[in-house]
């Protein structure tokens, strides 16, 4: 790789321009910028920058890392401020003459590559929120359109970065974590195009120590390389995401200050104690096997006036994360870099559709602590909350700012939130149903929908078999006749043996050849060894007639009756028979068919295989309309008003 070094202008101290396409450095003593005008090096002091903000990214010049299977190098800083924040932007070079950049910002990284602007580039007013843009062949969407300056400089870069360098900066996005930006400057316009990658994607090495971190954190204590002063009240700050955040509060004046620049500023002075907080700020805990501190916290409240806590997380390597805390409900939220896609007109984020619960504005109320935003009091954001329990997709539009976020949060269940930070006391009872909590019938009801027919298919296979094993034998089959004019109704049959092995059920068939007429036959088994006594009914009527010209005809001749767990044995029939009086006779014939299938116990079976699934289905919705209650985009009918409880885990 190409590497020289220059004596610095103003303090005579080495310079190195580690690649041919440096032209500009900044003197590592005494920070005077150094632009090489020409080939034989004829270098020129452009002034001294002041010293940088305190910076906590583990990246440094001389980092080395890997993108797309090539090596690179860190060799210069630009850190780029806007009215709401700031970030780093890493020249970073591959050798021959290859070079592009690394955006850090939340932790999160843009890597991208310079390349020519394309003839038919819109003007800069064409790039609002939301607009798509044609860039490469690929159909971006503006995702943030800002003014930016130049705060600083280090390393040695491709162009001058002095401060205060001012251009119009925009953001866009495409799917499969595509990356864009434009910049608008005096200058002309350049253009970006790359890719987001997370920490780990890089394969960083040669990173810079940070002490609390990679190294003891008395280190930290003792290098005091974060320690500030309020320019309020003159007391010590230390930032617990030096360089990654915007705004701190001091804890002692309650002012609001500006860190993104290396004096502090103060920006509101109207905070008047620390609120009240679940999570201490520097308390830390470990999620997904990752340590985060609690560096902030904030206060909303929404538009029907209920208010919710939100805690921000930090780690230096893996970025940043909220906790959000409502009614002893929690969820844990990151913000995506890549926006869901949108299927008429819902998100559709890793092929899941998510369902609109919620919209309307939210304002801070409270804040503490230090944020990667300028946070203030009273500040407004339109928020639009999308379902899928248990996750949620969150859309954040600040009227302020040309700036649409998008975040996920999954629901985490508040003894994991107490254990995680080592927080004492059990978590406050959770009240109501909240918008993205897990259904806990819904997973019981998953299993049963491919538990169901399992269970209901071995049942009727059983059945099946069961009913090709029968006899369906007759026992007994007898014609009679009764004289219903006599007083006298009683006939005793002969006996008849019910034969097999084991309990078994006997059908009783009736029939009997009425017209306009009823008759009842009321029967009694008796076993003849036993005495025990089997009783049932068999009855039958039928009518018939023509209305206005239309036959009609109604009841039956016939009945059919069925008696379980018949023991074997010898058994006679006790008749008694009652009539229509017009009759004076009554003819019927009656069999009796043993061992026959209970068709009904099979159907019962059934009934009973559903009775668990059918009460899990019944909780499970009602949890749902509990849940979207709470909704002004309820699929169900209303059964209550308001959000339940205002209460806010104080």
């Amino acid at each position: 790789m190409y590497t020289r070094a220059y004596d610095c202008p103003n303090c005579g101290a080495a310079v190195p321009f580690p690649s041919a396409i440096a032209v500009f450095a900044v003197c590592g003593f005494c920070r005077s910028n150094v632009i090489r005008r020409d080939a034989d090096a004829v270098l020129e002091n452009l002034g001294q920058q002041a010293q940088l903000p305190p910076d906590l990214s583990p990246i440094r010049i001389g980092t080395s890392g890997v993108y797309t299977c090539h090596r690179f190098t860190v060799t210069g800083r630009i850190r780029v401020g806007y009215d709401q924040g700031s970030w780093n932007e890493w020249l970073i070079e591959f050798g021959e003459n290859r070079w592009g950049w690394i955006g850090e910002a939340q932790g999160y990284y843009a890597v991208s590559f310079e390349i020519p602007a394309p003839s038919d580039l819109p003007e800069v007013g064409a790039f609002t929120l939301g607009a798509t843009i044609r860039i490469a062949e690929v159909e971006y969407r503006v995702r943030d359109v800002k003014g930016t300056q130049v705060i600083g400089s280090e390393g040695s870069l491709p162009f001058a970065a002095v401060p205060g360098r001012a251009a119009t900066s925009i953001d866009l996005g495409a799917p499969d974590r595509q990356f864009a930006n434009v910049e608008f400057s005096a200058n002309g316009v350049r253009v970006f195009i790359g890719h987001t990658r997370s920490f780990a994607e890089l394969e960083f090495t040669e990173l810079r120590p940070l002490p609390g971190w990679t190294t003891d954190r008395l280190e930290k204590e003792a290098a005091g390389s974060d320690a500030l002063n309020c320019p309020a009240c003159g007391a010590a700050i230390e930032l617990q995401a030096a360089g990654q955040t915007v705004r701190a509060l001091c804890g002692h004046c309650g002012s609001l200050l500006d860190t993104s620049h290396p004096q502090l500023q103060v920006m509101e002075r109207s905070i008047a104690s620390q609120p009240k907080m679940i999570i201490p700020i520097g308390q830390r805990g470990r999620f997904d096997g990752v340590d985060y501190a609690c560096i902030g916290f904030v206060r909303r409240k929404d538009w029907e006036g209920y208010s919710w806590q939100e805690y921000l997380l930090f780690n230096p390597f893996a970025g940043f994360r909220w906790l959000v805390a409502y009614d002893g409900h929690w969820s844990w939220v990151e913000v995506l870099q890549e926006e869901p896609r949108i299927v008429d007109s819902l998100p559709v984020h890793d092929g899941e559709g998510y369902r609109l619960f919620a919209s309307g504005s939210a304002t801070v109320t409270e804040v503490w602590g230090e944020f990667y935003w300028a946070v203030r009091l009273g500040e407004l954001t339109h928020l639009s909350d999308y379902i899928a329990p248990p996750n949620v997709l969150s859309s954040e539009q600040y009227p302020e700012l040309t700036e649409e976020t998008w975040s996920l949060g999954r629901y985490v269940e508040p003894e994991v939130v107490f254990s995680a930070f080592g927080l004492t006391g059990p978590p406050r009872e959770r009240s109501g149903t909240y918008l993205n909590q897990p259904n806990p019938h819904a997973e019981k009801g998953r299993t049963l929908r491919w538990l169901l027919p399992v269970f209901a298919g071995v049942w009727i296979l059983i059945s099946l078999l069961s009913a090709g094993t029968k006899a369906n034998e007759s026992a007994f089959r007898e014609v009679f006749t009764f004289d219903l004019s006599g007083t006298n109704k009683t006939r005793v049959s002969a006996p008849f043996r019910i034969a097999g092995s084991h309990p078994q059920a006997l059908q009783f068939d009736f029939f009997t050849p009425v017209d306009q007429s009823w008759v009842e036959l009321d029967v009694d088994l008796v076993n003849t060894q036993t005495k025990a006594v089997r009783e049932l009914s068999l009855g039958a009527e039928y009518w018939s007639g023509v209305d206005e010209g239309e036959a009609w005809s109604e009841g039956s001749r016939q009945a059919t009756e069925l008696i379980p767990a018949v023991e074997p044995g010898e058994y006679q029939l006790v008749m008694d028979i009652d009539g229509s009086p017009e009759l004076g006779q009554a003819e019927f014939r009656l069999e009796i068919t043993r061992d026959v299938m209970v068709w009904s116990n099979v159907l019962l079976g059934l009934v009973l295989l559903l009775a668990y699934p059918l009460f899990r289905w019944i909780r499970e919705h009602a949890f749902e309309r509990e849940r979207w209650s709470l909704s002004d985009h309820s699929p169900y009918t209303p059964i209550s008003s308001g959000w339940g409880s205002s209460y806010d885990d104080d």
